[in-house]
């Protein structure tokens, strides 16, 4: 655990130096919302969902999710504040993201998990994103373990 903590540590710290230090030829881009099909790896399986995104400002946004493992839906939502920037000589957009989340497993044995999120959105063109995020629960005592979700997104 002590582990997973530090590599969100380190996460969020990179972030926080690539806005000090974004270049001249970077700039803050306007967020949009996405939704999308999503693939979660962690507690021993592979599950098929939808991930969405919604900006609520320029750096902050809400991410709604459903997954359907073999062991019930998991639904939730998390949100993040993002750092969203693009090289004035391309298209290329990338937005790295950190922030929590609350996931409800509703199987046989409901779960609540509060998890701490990181990863990055890459805007491919004005209608196509990708995702990619790595998932680290703050409680394990239930067999939650760490996932790593990616997908793509059509933005609107």
């Amino acid at each position: 655990m002590k582990r997973y903590i530090i590599a969100l540590a380190t996460i969020l710290s990179s972030m926080t130096a690539m806005g000090l230090s974004t270049p001249a030829s970077a700039q803050l881009v306007r967020q949009q919302s996405s939704i999308g099909p999503s693939v979660l790896f962690g507690n021993g399986q592979t599950s098929i969902g939808i991930d969405s995104k919604f900006g609520i400002s320029d750096n902050l946004s809400l991410r709604p999710f459903v997954y359907f493992p073999s062991n019930g839906t998991d639904f939730g939502t998390a949100l993040t504040y993002d750092l969203p920037l693009a090289n004035t000589d391309s298209t290329l957009r990338i937005t790295p993201f950190v922030g929590g989340s609350v996931d409800v497993n509703t199987g046989s044995n409901s779960v609540t998990t509060f998890s701490l999120v990181g990863g990055a959105d890459l805007d491919l063109s004005d209608s196509l994103r990708l995702k990619a995020s790595l998932i680290v629960p703050l409680s394990t005592d239930r067999g939650q373990t760490t996932g790593i979700a990616v997908g793509a997104g059509f933005r609107f």
